[in-house]
């Protein structure tokens, strides 16, 4: 007997109803939880590192492979990304300051007695410097070349990895924060005296812009067009390559420690309100707080902003992936000339690699180690072969061996085809697919 269309609406208002909960269960689950350059979710711990100090300072090397931390307790501790402790080593006082180079080949530290330390990859101490009697902070440039560092004397000091001095500046005042690009084309400068400033390698002042409170930390974004500043009464400020004030935010609480991904789309803010804080240069505004349990004191992002480290008063360390992605630099933007921007001081000696993509703005590595994004001229280097690897999310990686010459320059062009696109799940579709399997299972049983 056929059933009556009471009855389909009945079977389908019963069993319909369960299939379609599960239909939406499966919908919701389908639907990626982060697309390009968005963000979605909470921050997601992958560990944690604790000694009983207080934590100052922290910094990701730039291929994402190191972390490095100190604080009042005066040792320096390395880990990998993955939580093991690598090496720790002791310095003179408690440590203010630390950064960490390319492949973990260097860590600097600076220390409340005037110390600048520079470690080698296993820990053994390369040098060891007296700068006023406290060094504030140190930054070292994406491989190591250059390490800049700040002391209450007044001074921004820049070095080579050699030990050797580049120069010497008196800026007077506390310079609390200092920070290198990657390329070390643009240094900047924060102090306590209500300034952030930038200058070249050279040491010529580029701008300077007052605050209207203490520049506690500065960050420059790894391409070196966007310099942060973290001030004491919980504003960060955002500017371009040329001081232009770009946008700025406020949480509230003093902030500690300040770090830009790259082109400035993310930047994190570690406050004393015992949150970092995830800054959008998308939305100009807080995106994400990730928790800790005391006062945090650095903070420091991957290049692509995906990961964050975060070192606490509590002396904890804690290492988080974060959700969002890397957005790439949009294609065919006009490059800006900057008429200050110096080269990096090249040996006859050493060979050049200019590399560059379509579409720009791909990470680019030499021999695995991270030199900056295209198109970007790398120097310094040694004759003979090397592998050059571009790579950018959405596009198929590039990867060859070049073979460079001393004191010539040889180009390398990657074209990265896109990786074919995939319709995306939604719930709309999972949904309506749904709806339409229900009308034919109640067509079929009217048909019984």
């Amino acid at each position: 007997m056929k059933n009556t269309g009471t009855e389909i609406i009945r079977n389908f208002a019963g069993r319909g109803a369960i299939l379609i909960g599960l239909l939406l269960l499966i919908a919701v689950c389908a639907v990626p939880a982060v697309s390009a350059g968005a963000y979605s979710g909470d921050a997601t711990q992958l560990w944690e590192f604790k000694k009983n100090t207080n934590f100052i300072d922290t910094d990701i090397s730039h291929d994402d492979t190191f972390v490095v931390t100190g604080g009042v307790i005066p040792k320096v501790y390395l880990l990998s990304t993955n939580g093991n402790l690598v090496w720790e080593q002791d310095v003179d006082a408690a440590v203010n300051g630390v950064s960490v180079a390319t492949a973990g080949m260097y860590t600097a530290a600076g220390t409340k007695k005037g110390g600048l330390y520079l470690f080698d990859r296993n820990g053994a101490t390369l040098w060891k410097l007296t700068l006023g009697d406290n060094v504030y902070d140190v930054d070292l440039s994406s491989g190591g070349t250059y390490l800049v560092a700040s002391s209450n004397d007044g001074c921004i000091y820049l070095y080579k990895n050699s030990g050797e001095q580049v120069w010497k500046k008196k800026i007077n005042g506390n310079i609390y924060g200092v920070s290198i690009s990657d390329d070390g084309s643009i240094i900047a400068a924060g102090k306590r005296e209500f300034e952030v400033s930038a200058y070249d390698l050279q040491g010529n002042k580029l701008w300077d812009k007052k605050t209207p409170e203490q520049v506690l930390d500065v960050d420059v974004s790894p391409d070196g067009n966007v310099v942060v500043a973290g001030c004491a009464d919980g504003r960060v400020y955002v500017y371009d390559r040329v001081g232009n004030l770009a946008w700025s935010y406020n949480v509230r609480m003093p902030v500690n420690g300040v770090s830009a991904s790259i082109y400035g789309t993310y930047i994190a803010a570690a406050s004393d309100d015992t949150y970092t804080h995830i800054l959008s240069d998308k939305t100009k505004a807080e995106i994400l707080k990730v928790p800790s349990l005391a006062k945090v004191r650095g903070a420091s992002l991957t290049v692509t902003g995906t990961n964050l480290a975060a070192a606490s008063d509590d002396g904890t360390l804690k290492y988080y992936a974060l959700p969002i992605t890397y957005t790439p630099a949009p294609e065919a933007t006009p490059e800006v000339q900057y008429p200050n921007q110096p080269t990096v001081p090249v040996s006859s000696a050493s060979a050049v690699l200019d590399i560059s993509s379509s579409p720009s703005g791909a990470l680019a590595y030499v021999d695995n180690v991270y030199k900056g994004t295209t198109p970007v001229v790398v120097t310094e280097l040694t004759a003979g072969t090397h592998s050059v690897t571009v790579s950018m999310d959405g596009y198929s990686s590039y990867s060859t061996q070049v073979e460079l010459s001393p004191g010539r320059t040889t180009s390398v062009s990657a074209s990265l085809a896109p990786l074919a696109k995939t319709s995306p799940v939604t719930p709309f579709t999972v949904i309506a697919a749904a709806i339409g399997a229900l009308f034919i299972i109640a067509l079929v049983r009217r048909d019984d």
